[in-house]
């Protein structure tokens, strides 16, 4: 299903690139050649989004379940191709698995993520671009969740990231003695997120977003089950061959540029 919709947005967007005539495309300072404008300010360099889609979990409970989840971000275009914004999400992951660990989970999620943003059609158009873009982004984050999973055949809790002996790793590692005090309810963990996305511009300030982006989780605990072999954690020894876990998610969204 992912793999359709990713399709049909790379579509749309080489559809409108190839139907955009010069006349079509936006004014340019440069005059009527349309080349783009020496000017790399932008008119509406600040942005709100808001998004919801649905997300899909890479790990030992790989069977998927997909789930729904929201979002909201702030950002502000640098300039015509570069932008920094910053994005809160909340949503659910799931999955299965039943021939190995015979177990379905549950992870409830929040994250807070900072992201530099490059527009690719400003970056490689010969022309000032018209109502369609394509853009690329990378960043930083932080994952809080609490993941439960339970047996396939009778429903039992049989694992879970939050208990009352819980508490927090050291700072920067994975293992180790827990500072703090223990009771913890929700885990924290480091994310790297990665994703594309098109953007059209329908409105002077309103723009349609499709967006698909991949976490990489600094975790094996995101499905509540782990592939270390607990006797020697240091060592990194594995029967799995996803020893950090993995999500992604895609979306629609509306924007508002000012």
């Amino acid at each position: 299903m992912v793999r359709l919709l990713l399709t049909l947005v790379l579509y749309f967007f080489l559809h409108r690139i190839n139907a955009q005539a010069p006349s079509a495309r936006r004014w340019s300072s440069n005059g009527i050649s349309g080349l783009k404008s020496y000017n790399r300010k932008e008119k509406q360099p600040n942005f709100l989004v808001l998004r919801a889609g649905l997300t899909q979990f890479y790990g030992e409970l790989y069977e998927q379940d997909m789930h729904g989840m929201a979002g909201v971000g702030a950002g502000r275009w640098v300039n015509k191709n570069w932008a920094l914004k910053f994005e809160y999400t909340a949503g659910k992951l799931g999955g299965q698995e039943a021939s190995f660990f015979n177990t379905y989970f549950i992870n409830t999620y929040n994250t807070f993520e900072l992201h530099a943003q490059w527009d690719l059609t400003r970056q490689f158009s010969h022309f000032e671009p018209g109502d369609l873009h394509l853009n690329a982004y990378a960043g930083l984050g932080l994952m809080i969740f609490n993941a439960n999973a339970f047996d396939l055949t009778d429903g039992r809790m049989l694992r879970f990231t939050g208990s009352k002996l819980s508490a927090r790793n050291p700072l920067f590692l994975r293992w180790g003695k827990p500072r703090g005090a223990p009771g913890i309810r929700n885990t924290h963990e480091g994310i790297l997120p990665l994703g594309i996305c098109s953007e059209y511009h329908f409105l002077n300030h309103w723009k349609l977003i499709f967006d698909f982006r991949f976490y990489f989780i600094r975790t094996d605990k995101a499905d509540a089950t782990s592939g270390m072999r607990l006797s020697n954690p240091e060592e990194s020894e594995s029967y799995s061959d996803t020893p950090n876990d993995k999500f992604s998610y895609i979306s629609a969204g509306l924007g508002f540029q000012f």
